[in-house]
């Protein structure tokens, strides 16, 4: 009888441990901070049908990267009339600037061609992906990644050449499944299966 007992209280014992280790477990996964994504911040420069636009794009662009989206933050979109060329990035303050007017689609290129950017000098992990990416592209994996890792300057009509831009043209194609807008830059299959490899995982 005494053994009996003795059972039967260590089993309660054990089923209220038990429990308790449940409840703590499930109060850690409460109170666990869920990942913020990164978010597209439209200044008063961007008009309201390039937002709804812009909007969109991102959508399918975080969703592309979802899993890596703890690497990179949020970016900043900006629009100008006078600005020289569709688009470009500045990485000191995480800024998009498209120039405006222009097509649906040379809009939706150049914004995901300059997000791509963005991940590439705000993700450190996106360097491990730049070896296999050049191997896919048949250049040697030492090949500068921008003209600006060398001391010798690239001519501005040879910026498709430019691996990193290979890299963000790339990764319109993966993004949005075609190029709306064209270029010269060569991008084969190869390099768009590296590009949603890293993406995944």
């Amino acid at each position: 009888m005494a053994l009996r007992m003795q059972g039967a209280a260590r089993s309660l014992v054990l089923i209220v441990l038990l429990a308790g280790v449940a409840a703590c477990n499930t109060t850690s996964l409460v109170d666990r901070p869920r990942a913020v994504s990164p978010q597209l911040i439209a200044d008063d420069s961007v008009a309201s049908d390039l937002r709804v636009l812009a909007d969109g794009t991102w959508q399918k662009f975080t969703a592309a990267f979802e899993v890596r989206s703890g690497c990179f933050g949020d970016v900043r979109l900006h629009t100008a009339r006078d600005l020289g060329s569709r688009a470009a990035y500045d990485p000191e303050t995480a800024t998009v600037m498209v120039q405006v007017p222009a097509t649906v689609a040379m809009l939706e290129s150049a914004l995901v061609h300059e997000w791509a950017h963005h991940i590439e000098f705000q993700c450190p992990d996106q360097e491990e992906l730049r070896p296999v990416f050049l191997a896919a592209l048949g250049l040697p994996v030492d090949t500068p990644w921008r003209p600006d890792d060398t001391s010798a300057k690239m001519p501005a009509a040879d910026w498709s050449r430019i691996p990193s831009e290979q890299y963000a043209e790339a990764v319109v194609e993966y993004v949005l499944g075609r190029r709306p807008i064209p270029t010269g830059a060569v991008v084969r299959q190869a390099a768009i299966d590296v590009i949603a490899q890293w993406a995944a995982h």
